[in-house]
């Protein structure tokens, strides 16, 4: 029995779609550090297809995320956005964060900068994007990594799988980050 004031889904569709239902990950906090730049993947409903995105850490409960988008409010066509977080960003479908840095704060603002120039031209992708962004900041200083961008590629997609079917989110630091 459908509650009276319930109006079916069907007619706020203008057309046919597609509605992915994703069980929530139980409510686990990961723990983000004041100034740690970290990468946040989150489950998009699919065997191994997740959104990718960068957080920064700006003061205890507040952040920046940045990523690129492809969706309804986009046209469907992939750009960069900025979004500010309260809280901790413990979206429901957050699968891993794994810090990569810590920034400086005098640095907080030219990294935003250098971040909105990162070229989103095509072929692109959430992940291709975050990709480009890592080897232009660890060229040009603003973070030092150990390792090349395909091995933290391949830590964090690994950690991401491995969670999607159990449910679970993590936190971790990098292992090609300097310390």
């Amino acid at each position: 029995m459908r509650h009276p004031k319930t109006t079916p889904l069907k007619y706020f569709l203008s057309e046919p779609a597609v509605i992915l239902i994703i069980p929530n990950i139980p409510n686990t906090p990961i723990s983000f550090d004041i100034n740690g730049l970290y990468i946040l993947v989150s489950d998009l409903g699919s065997d191994i297809q997740f959104h990718w995105a960068f957080y920064l850490v700006q003061s205890r409960g507040q952040g920046i995320m940045f990523h690129v988008i492809n969706s309804i409010e986009t046209g469907n066509r992939w750009q960069y956005q900025t979004k500010p977080v309260t809280g901790i960003p413990n979206s429901l479908n957050l699968l891993v964060a794994v810090k990569i840095a810590v920034m400086d704060p005098a640095l907080h603002s030219a990294l935003a900068d250098r971040l909105a120039a990162v070229p989103d031209t095509p072929p692109i992708t959430c992940r291709l994007w975050l990709k480009r962004a890592l080897l232009e900041l660890d060229e040009e200083g603003y973070i030092q990594l150990t390792g090349r961008v395909d091995n933290i590629e391949q830590e964090v997609l690994i950690e991401a799988a491995e969670n999607q079917p159990r449910r679970i989110r993590t936190g971790l630091c990098s292992r090609y980050r300097v310390v």
